[in-house]
């Protein structure tokens, strides 16, 4: 049980509200806000850190904690402080920016995603420096912006800015430590790419009175939707056998998890009774694709000349660019003869490869050894994060990258998963406490 007299979780817990209260809601960002407050405990600690600001009101801080030269480097990072907005307030029980503690929670838009991150890591880097805490390699703290808009004015920015400030063997950050079984414990050792696509026709305007027999653009793209929602891409068993193999199943569990044929079946089954699982499973074993955006026509009695539909599409590590278009033309059918097939090139237009690092490491190790320090005969299982992160740009370097931290056992994966970006966000000050002392005995153990 965590003692809320502990002055480093009063702390933690104070910093989080802060931070939510700051309300760097992306877009605009105006992240700076945090950055400040964060750059302000540093300094009441006597720690010094550079503030890089990557645009007007938008900025990225670095800390470090000096090693000896003769160890592997890790971070605390790359941890974002922005946050997504919140389309209708009036639906949450609190103010979605007041950061209020109640129930043994922190309320408030980011608590999960990923702020409660941000506060652990600052507070255990604090706690670190005033013990006079030596490691043999250097210990980084990176807290950046932007990682909700793709991430170019923080963590890409500083690798193209300040590259050498933020070199490191090892990093962790979002999320992990999400308990699916007893003893059984997710880490994010890679994820998926997103690369986003507009799909556009073009037809022959008319009047809308006239309709038959048209070349209307509306109707190609409703065609185009269904033939995309009714695909179903390659289906790859290899990332789902990493959880079957660890969770130790049956025979004819895993024949329904790992065998291709049989995954679709099960998939079904699991709909209605464990939607969150059917839902991360699909997505661990293919190439998805969601249209989220339709736009077309010109005036209501005009048969539309123009339309197209905007898709997220998320890929597995090894597919490619080339992969994401050979599957959208098989998707389409005849219609691919019709279809103008672009990026997206607005500035919500994201654009990544599926990667991913070592699941077995002596870094992995050591991460499973501090969770055993409050979990006791805890496993660390392996997951590809449907989502994109940070992790990706340094993992381009070899870096090994993971989202790391430590939930409280006793809530579902299930309400983590609704939480996140949604409405009555909030994290446990159980999991503050957790993922806070994962973090110190993870540092103190590897570098030391």
């Amino acid at each position: 049980m965590f003692n809320l007299e502990d002055a480093s979780l009063k702390d933690t817990i104070s910093l989080l509200s802060e931070l939510i209260q700051n309300k760097c809601i992306n877009p605009p960002g105006n992240e700076m806000k945090s950055i400040k407050t964060i750059q302000r405990i540093l300094h009441e600690h006597d720690i010094a850190s550079q503030v890089f600001e990557s645009a007007p009101n938008r900025g990225n801080l670095v800390a470090k904690i000096p090693g000896m030269g003769l160890g592997p480097k890790l971070m605390f990072g790359p941890a974002h402080v922005d946050v997504v907005p919140v389309e209708n307030s009036d639906a949450w029980i609190e103010d979605p920016f007041s950061g209020i503690v109640k129930d043994g929670y922190v309320w408030g838009r980011g608590a999960l995603d990923m702020l409660f991150i941000v506060a652990t890591q600052v507070q255990t880097f604090v706690k670190l420096y005033e013990e006079g805490f030596q490691p043999k390699g250097d210990l980084i703290l990176l807290v950046v912006s932007d990682e909700e808009s793709g991430g170019m004015y923080g963590t890409e920015w500083m690798l193209k800015n300040h590259p050498k400030l933020i070199e490191t063997d090892y990093a962790i950050t979002e999320a992990g430590g999400i308990s699916i079984a007893p003893g059984k414990i997710l880490f994010i050792s890679g994820e998926k790419g997103v690369s986003q696509k507009r799909i556009s026709f073009e037809g022959k305007s008319r009047h809308g009175s006239m309709p038959y027999g048209s070349d209307n653009a509306i109707i190609k793209m409703s065609e185009a939707v269904t033939r995309i929602s009714r695909y179903v891409p390659p289906i790859t068993t290899k990332y789902i056998s990493d959880l079957v193999g660890a969770l130790k199943l049956g025979f004819v569990q895993r024949q329904m998890l790992t065998n291709p044929w049989l995954l679709s079946f099960t998939l079904n089954r699991l709909k209605s009774r464990e939607p969150t699982m059917a839902m991360l499973l699909n997505g661990l074993s293919r190439m998805t694709i969601s249209p989220n955006i339709a736009q077309g026509g010109l005036k209501v009695n005009v048969v539309a000349e123009k339309a197209h539909i905007d898709l997220d599409i998320r890929t597995l590590p090894g597919q490619d660019r080339e992969y994401v278009f050979s599957q959208l033309r098989k998707a389409l059918g005849p219609l691919a003869k019709d279809a103008v097939i672009d990026d997206l090139k607005n500035s919500e237009g994201i654009l990544s490869f599926g990667s991913a690092s070592s699941s077995h490491s002596d870094f992995v190790s050591a991460m499973e050894k501090a969770v055993n320090r409050e979990m006791p005969n805890s496993t660390l299982i392996p997951l590809i994060s449907p989502g994109a992160s940070d992790c990706r740009f340094l993992r381009v370097l070899g870096t090994g990258a993971y989202g790391f931290s430590l939930f409280d056992p006793e809530m579902p994966s299930s309400m983590l998963a609704e939480l996140a970006h949604g409405v009555n966000e909030k994290v446990s000050i159980k999991t503050l406490d957790l993922t806070q002392r994962v973090y110190m005995s993870l540092a103190r153990d590897f570098l030391k």
